[in-house]
């Protein structure tokens, strides 16, 4: 099993999270979503003969959000989307 971990800025409220997760969950191959809103994270455990990195990203712009691109390591956390 692989694990992702995507930050949707948008993902500040409960009602947002339960979205995301569903969105999340929806991806074939996916068998866990942990919700973390203080960081605005999904973390994702999947099997990644079925899915991949790129099928949860649709999965969760296809549910109308952002996810923020990984930190370059120039000191952006990328929390903003920015």
């Amino acid at each position: 099993m692989q694990t992702a971990t995507l930050t949707i800025p948008a993902m500040q409220t409960e009602a947002v999270a339960i979205q995301v997760a569903k969105a999340l969950e929806s991806v074939s191959g996916v068998e866990r979503v942990h919700i973390t809103l203080a960081h605005t994270q999904a973390r994702v455990g999947f099997d990644d003969t079925l899915a991949s990195p790129v099928h949860l990203r649709e999965a969760v712009l296809s549910a109308g959000f952002i996810v923020a691109d990984a930190p370059s390591g120039h000191g952006c956390c990328g929390g903003c989307g920015g």
